[in-house]
């Protein structure tokens, strides 16, 4: 069990009804948290990004490199020879 203020309790609540389509308070808490953590990794890029900009630029490059590597497939049975 989680103790919490009244207050608290209602703010959860009502974040979970305006922004969640009336999300348990539960399911408000979680998705909370999932945000928080985005934002972290987001915050935690960007402090990567701006502190070593060499690394940053040697990441960035070893991206577009592997991107370059995938590929579609191909289901040759659908593709129309038309």
């Amino acid at each position: 069990m989680l103790r919490v203020r009244d207050e608290t309790r209602e703010r959860v609540l009502r974040i979970g009804r305006e922004e969640f389509g009336g999300a348990s308070a539960d399911e408000t808490i979680r998705r909370l948290i999932d945000e928080h953590w985005r934002a972290a990794a987001v915050a935690a890029v960007h402090r990567y990004r701006e502190s070593d900009p060499e690394g940053w630029s040697d990441y960035v490059a070893e991206a577009e490199e592997t991107s370059r590597a995938d590929a579609p497939i191909i289901d040759e049975w659908t593709v129309s020879s038309g």
